[in-house]
């Protein structure tokens, strides 16, 4: 009995079999371009939409317009590449040239050729900017101001994100790792910024993230499945319905996740205690840095200071006027400073009596870009750097980090205040700036309300002064609560929920008061520094002054207050936070357990560990807080350790982890996977693949390990006879007639067979090692490198083939038509170089 032919293949003449198809390293040319464009545009897109995120990691927007241009100028160019069909590697050249057009002409256009070509200058522009960049990161807190160092460096290292995360996802056909650019963006501002990226960086980053892994996807499924056996259209995966899931599913889960998992208000990372910039210091916007140095309880970035006042010191740096927006922080006015620090003042009147006091500082290593003074300075002396001082708010500053090392001598005035004084003042205020009164446009009602009940039955701005510090001094002092509920930081959302739970520091303390202080007609403004702090029992002798006592602050002792103005008597400290700094003569409406108000330790309610003179702690409570103190740093050290033994032990299995995963994998992938891991195993054990090797001579080879009993495994399985099998299966699937399915089961037990003869022939001690490192686990990455770039080369002369062959064409006839020409010239000359001719 005879079977009947098989019926022709299409497009194949009768009689010739089909030929097998095989595995090309190239890639596959039939996706479209305009798809790879779009993916990589679509990337840059959710780049610049993470870049969204870094409110409040920069002030302002001003920051935004160039760092869209720098991406998108990358991302287009790469696009137009793509669209071209250039190799892969020619479209990230000419992004990354573009890239360097775009920023040279954003940021350093005097320096260039025509507006954007780079010259010698334009890098020394760069490394001054790159410089001015780093001075911002080392020493200014966020959100920093928008200079052009630092916006330069955003720009371009979000460009180059986009560039990178262009070439994973398309070059390297791997869109969702390409996840990692848009994720890296997000990064920065989780970690700088207390409410972490926000909602809408992520949800327009994750957005457009998403749309580029969709019409990947369609890209794949069109190469890869050309014919009418797809089921569906190539490009249903990238449907409108499907786009507008995703993005409905990216937004809700913004919305709703952060909701509904709790944050961390202990261990090592806190909310609310993100990674701090560099340094310690109080920045351009003190307010962030203020909660993390309070929480941190450590005592970095000592100041000692010696004074000849009898009243509690503050030292002031800087003040935020401004209550608008969900970050406050300092006006940038340096182009209003002035430089001449013998002669600073205002031009408001001044008609209470002044005490002048001399304050000597030494600022260590406090590095800001203020330098911390007694309030109100008339001269400084003494300091190195160029420095101006501000008219509106006297706030001494210079370059990033310069009060570093600073020690400098300030005289200082101060109107001596009484009650009756403050009271008699009702001019309406002169000579001040309007910010300084505007009421906050988003006011909640709740405070609002507060501010009028409070204040309901004062008469003069003095009594409503006294009102609304007094209602505050009820509250309770807490640097957890506001990070444990939500509501650090400033805003008006924030004081609406610290008038609700009547809880938090000294940010929201000074906030409360000056915003409702505007609320019934006061100007204000939140002044910045450090409270009085403790003194150290030394002494520093100054000329004309004699031996005054020395005082330190650092990170603890950091601190906010409100200021209010009066006519005539200028801007007026008060101290609405409990237990925090001194309460001045004039202000004092209570005298609550452990506050302080004289200067022989004036804030050592402001730290922890300090017991107040007149408490004395009962046996009970002094036993217990060593107990407690040594139960936590048990806690603290066995937490360590189980993080060190966890760490430790993913890095001992990851290995063998990693050759488990790919065992199965190359399992399912049947005779032609077990193959690899026949090779794989060799490799484990000693006896590596050749290039050179053909199946049976790699079998061969693998025969050494027959010397174990008598060639035969623990199953009474001949090591030869797998060898056999697994050989035979793997060459008729991959050279013989098509149509031959492989026995896979055969083909897994005699590779078992071969595993259990290769682990017989080794020592206990091999065995463990190759089962906790083994070679092929490792091997996969440079083999997968080698392969990339035979890949590349193979593409580059393909490439150079396809653009010479139409110049030969052309070129081929001309040379055709002259050869005759070309021959009779040289015959020609041949007899004119012959003697006698």
């Amino acid at each position: 009995m005879t079977s009947a032919p098989a019926p022709p293949t299409p497009g194949l003449p009768a009689g010739r079999p089909p030929r097998r198809q095989t595995r090309s390293f190239l890639p596959d040319p039939r996706p479209l371009a305009w798809r790879q464009a779009a993916v990589g545009l679509l990337l840059a897109t959710s780049v610049v939409g993470a870049a969204i995120s870094y409110d409040g990691v920069l002030r302002s927007w001003a920051w935004l317009y160039p760092t869209v241009v720098v991406v998108f100028a990358t991302g287009i160019a790469v696009a137009a590449a793509r669209l071209v069909r250039a190799p892969h590697v020619v479209p990230s050249i000419v992004g990354l040239v573009a890239w360097a057009l775009a920023v040279s002409s954003m940021f350093l256009r005097d320096t260039t050729l025509l507006g954007f070509l780079p010259t010698a200058q334009t890098i020394e522009g760069a490394r001054e900017a790159l410089d001015e960049a780093w001075n911002t990161i080392s020493f200014e807190a966020v959100p920093a101001s928008p200079n052009v160092g630092i916006v330069a460096l955003l720009a371009g290292a979000l460009g180059l994100t986009a560039l990178i995360g262009e070439a994973i996802g398309v070059a390297c056909r791997m869109p969702a790792v390409a996840g990692v650019a848009p994720l890296s963006v997000l990064a920065v501002p989780a970690l700088l910024k207390t409410e972490g990226p926000g909602v809408w960086g992520f949800a327009l980053g994750g957005a457009a993230y998403l749309a580029a892994l969709a019409l990947a996807r369609a890209d794949v499924v069109s190469a890869h499945d050309p014919g009418p056996r797809t089921a569906r259209p190539a490009g249903a995966a990238v449907s409108p319905s499907r786009v507008i899931t995703l993005v409905a599913v990216v937004v809700g889960g913004a919305l709703v996740l952060p909701a509904l998992v709790p944050g961390f208000d202990s261990g090592a990372f806190p909310e609310g205690s993100r990674l701090k910039y560099f340094g310690q210091n109080v920045g351009l916007n003190p307010f962030i840095s203020l909660g993390s140095d309070l929480r941190g309880g450590q005592g970095v970035g000592i100041i000692r200071y010696a004074t000849d006042s009898n009243q509690p010191v503050y030292l002031q740096t800087t003040t935020v006027d401004s209550f608008e927006g969900s970050t406050w922080g300092p006006d940038n006015r340096d182009d209003q400073r002035r430089y001449d620090l013998s002669a600073i003042g205002t031009d408001t009147v001044q008609t209470a009596q002044l005490t002048t006091t001399t304050t000597v500082i030494s600022t260590g290593n406090f590095t800001s870009p203020y330098l911390p003074v007694p309030y109100a300075p008339v001269s400084v002396s003494g300091v190195q750097g160029r420095m101006g001082w501000d008219p509106l708010n006297l706030s001494i500053k210079g370059d990033p980090g310069a009060s570093l090392g600073q020690n400098y001598v300030v005289r200082s005035v101060a109107p001596t205040l009484t009650p009756a004084e403050l009271a008699a003042a009702r001019t309406r205020p002169r000579g001040i700036g309007l910010e300084t009164s505007a009421v906050p446009s988003n006011v909640p009602s709740l405070v609002r309300t507060t501010a009028t009940t409070i204040t309901k039955d004062a008469t003069t701005a003095y009594t409503k002064a006294l009102a609304i510090q007094a209602y505050l001094r009820t509250f309770t002092y807490s640097e957890q609560a506001p990070v444990q509920q939500g509501y650090d930081g400033t805003g008006m959302d924030v004081l609406e929920k610290f008038l609700e739970k009547k809880s938090g520091y000294c940010i929201h303390f000074a906030a409360a008061m000056a915003v409702m202080a505007r609320l019934v007609g006061i100007p204000s403004r939140i002044a910045v520094g450090f409270a009085p702090g403790h003194p150290t029992g030394a002494t520093v002798a100054v000329a004309g002054l004699g031996s005054l006592p020395e005082y330190q602050v650092d990170a603890r002792d950091a601190h906010a207050w409100p200021q209010l103005y009066f006519e005539g008597l200028g801007w007026v400290p008060f101290e609405p936070t409990p237990s925090r700094g001194s309460v001045p003569a004039y202000a004092q409406t209570d005298a609550p357990a452990g506050t302080s108000t004289n200067l022989d330790n004036p804030n050592d309610a402001a730290r922890p560990s300090a017991v107040p003179k007149a408490a004395t702690p009962t046996p009970s409570a002094a036993a217990s807080h060593p107990a407690a103190a040594t139960s936590a740093e048990a806690r603290t050290e066995t937490t360590g350790v189980a993080l060190g033994a966890a760490l430790l032990a993913a890095l001992v299995i990851l290995p063998a982890a990693i050759r488990a995963m790919q065992r199965r994998r190359r399992l399912r992938r049947g005779v032609e996977g077990m193959w690899e891991e026949l090779e794989a195993l060799g490799l484990d054990h000693g006896l590596p693949a050749d290039p050179a090797d053909t199946p049976r001579s790699y079998a061969r080879r693998l025969e050494r390990w027959d010397g174990a009993d008598d060639g035969r495994s623990s199953e009474g399985v001949s090591l030869r006879g797998a060898l056999a099998t697994l050989t035979g299966e793997y060459e008729r699937h991959e050279y013989g007639r098509p149509g031959y399915t492989p026995d896979d089961a055969a083909a897994r037990e005699a590779l078992a067979a071969v595993a259990r003869a290769g682990r017989a022939v080794r020592s206990p001690l091999a065995r463990a090692r190759i089962a906790v490192l083994p070679p092929s686990a490792f091997a996969r990455p440079s083999h997968g490198i080698r392969r990339a770039f035979r890949t590349a080369r193979a593409r580059t002369r393909e490439v150079v083939i396809s653009a010479v062959s139409p110049l030969l064409k052309r070129v081929r006839p001309a040379i055709k038509r002259l050869a005759p020409a070309a021959s009779a010239a040289r015959a020609r000359l041949g007899r004119l170089r012959r003697p006698g001719d």
